[in-house]
């Protein structure tokens, strides 16, 4: 597959972005530079290396689509997931589409950088990299990459442009190609691991496995248990004697504990900054007590692991 589009026409970029990307409420305008568009895109269903310029401002709105999409600014200005988790982008700072609510965007004046993986395929990639069946992908847009993912990112990215290129390379090594930059990908942003109970797989836990879903894509951000009734279409009630019965706990002794989960992560990923600052990010503002819930859980001081 190769696509390429350019000009300079502000209604047709705004009918092929927003078309191209699931979008909706996009608006352009000029900046002081002369309104100039570009998009290119080169590679298969599995996995597609993207390139777009586009001298103005544009905003809008994008939901998930079918596929994974990590993107990085060439040059520019922007913001990301507006009035969510927000994000203003540096040149070259890698972000990761949010997979599971629409969000917003603010580029000006932006030559940006995209990989588009297929989901199925991606899928895929995950179950034989972590050895569990094939699932949609829980990937946390708000952790920056380390250094060490970030190289192996551009080495492989460098690599596969360069082979894409090639004219004459074989469908294998293409296929290689592909397999490989997803693994580096899954490097850059580790899929999260729900372990959802496999009671909640039961066609009459339909509603509470929502609610569970809906915990692990938005433990970052500062969710009620009346937030998680609403998103699964239960009541408070329901949703209470729902926990008990299926899982032994209440909803927020559940989101506890996800989000000790994902401040260990980080403490154990090296990424984490101050114990203290883990800790409030992760909505826990009194650091004793976020230390005896997480000792309790882990076996192990929060400190014990930044130290490892």
């Amino acid at each position: 597959m190769r696509i390429e589009a350019q000009g300079r026409d502000i209604d047709a970029a705004v009918d092929l972005f927003q078309s191209g990307y699931n979008g909706n409420t996009f608006q352009a305008e000029a900046t002081e530079r002369p309104f100039f568009y570009r998009h290119t895109a080169r590679g298969d269903r599995d996995m597609t290396l993207r390139s777009t310029r586009f001298d103005g401002h544009v905003s809008g709105v994008i939901a998930p689509g079918d596929d994974y999409v990590v993107s990085w600014l060439v040059s520019g200005t922007g913001r990301f997931d507006i009035g969510r988790s927000e994000s203003l982008l540096d040149v070259e700072q890698l972000m990761v589409f949010p997979t599971d609510w629409p969000f917003s965007f603010d580029f000006t004046d932006v030559h940006q950088q995209l990989v588009h993986f297929h989901r199925p395929y991606l899928e895929t990639i995950a179950a034989e990299q972590y050895g569990r069946g094939p699932g949609p992908l829980t990937l946390d847009h708000t952790v920056p990459p380390t250094g060490a993912s970030i190289r192996a990112w551009k080495n492989t990215i460098g690599l596969v442009a360069r082979i894409g290129a090639d004219v004459t390379t074989s469908p294998v090594l293409q296929a290689e190609m592909t397999r490989i930059t997803a693994i580096a990908f899954l490097g850059l942003f580790p899929p999260r691991r729900s372990d959802i109970p496999a009671s909640l797989h039961v066609a009459k836990n339909t509603s509470l496995k929502v609610a569970v879903d809906f915990i692990h894509a938005n433990a970052h951000l500062p969710i009620s248990t009346t937030d998680i009734a609403s998103a699964s279409g239960l009541g408070l009630r329901t949703l209470q004697e729902g926990f008990r019965r299926v899982l032994e706990t209440t909803p927020n002794a559940y989101l506890r504990g996800v989000r000790l989960d994902r401040a260990r992560a980080e403490l154990d990923a090296g990424r984490s900054g101050e114990v203290a600052n883990v800790a409030r990010r992760w909505g826990f503002g009194n650091l004793g007590r976020f230390s005896a819930a997480y000792a309790d859980r882990f076996g192990e001081r929060p400190g014990d692991t930044a130290r490892r």
